[in-house]
C-alpha cells in the first residue's frame, strides 16, 4: 500500500510539474519538485523510499520528456540514496534542515548534469551553467521544500504508511 501511495504522488507531481509549474517561472527558472519529493521520502522513509521515489520518478521523466532513458533516473536514485542515509541520523525540523538538504541535492543534480554534458562534449560553459541555471534552480527548489515536507510528514504519520503486512499460516 505504501508504494502505491508514493506512485500516485509521483504521477500527480508529473502532471503538476509539466502543466502548472511553467506558469510559475521566475526569470526562466522553475523549481524541481521531483527533487523535493525524493528528498522528502528519503528523509522520512530511509534509503528504500528515497531510491524507489528517485528511480521511478526519474524513469517517468525520462520516458515522458524524451532524452536519454535512465539519466534522470540515475541522478534521482543517487539523491534518494544519499538523503536516505540521513534517515534517523539527523534531527529534521520543519524548515531549515530540509531546505538546506534539498538545496544541496539540487546542486548535486546540477553538477551531475554538467558532468554528463561535459562528457558528451556539449558546449556549455561551467560558470554559465552553474551561476545562471543550477544555483537559481536550487534556490527556487529550496523555497518549495518546507510546505511539501510538512505535507509529507503528515502523510508519514498515517498508520498505513508504517504498517508492515504479515501473513500467518494456520
Amino acid at each position: 500500500m505504501k508504494y502505491w501511495v508514493v506512485a500516485a504522488i509521483l504521477f500527480v507531481n508529473l502532471i503538476f510539474q509539466s502543466a502548472l509549474l511553467p506558469f510559475l517561472q521566475i526569470a526562466g527558472t522553475q523549481p524541481d519538485t521531483l527533487t523535493v519529493l525524493v528528498v522528502c521520502f528519503g528523509l522520512l522513509g530511509g534509503t528504500g523510499y528515497g531510491m524507489f521515489t528517485g528511480l521511478s520518478g526519474g524513469l517517468l521523466q525520462d520516458i515522458l520528456y524524451g532524452g536519454s532513458i535512465g539519466l534522470n533516473a540515475l541522478h534521482y536514485l543517487i539523491i534518494g540514496y544519499l538523503t536516505g542515509l540521513l534517515y534517523e541520523r539527523i534531527y529534521v525540523d520543519r524548515f531549515v534542515a530540509p531546505a538546506f538538504i534539498v538545496f544541496c541535492s539540487s546542486l548535486l543534480r546540477g553538477v551531475l548534469m554538467l558532468g554528463y554534458l561535459y562528457f558528451t562534449r556539449s558546449a556549455v560553459p561551467v560558470n554559465y551553467g552553474f551561476t545562471q541555471v543550477i544555483l537559481p534552480e536550487a534556490l527556487y527548489t529550496a523555497v518549495f521544500m518546507p510546505f511539501t515536507f510538512y505535507l509529507m510528514s503528515l502523510l508519514f504519520r498515517q498508520r498505513f504508511m508504517k504498517k508492515r503486512w504479515q501473513f500467518r499460516r494456520r
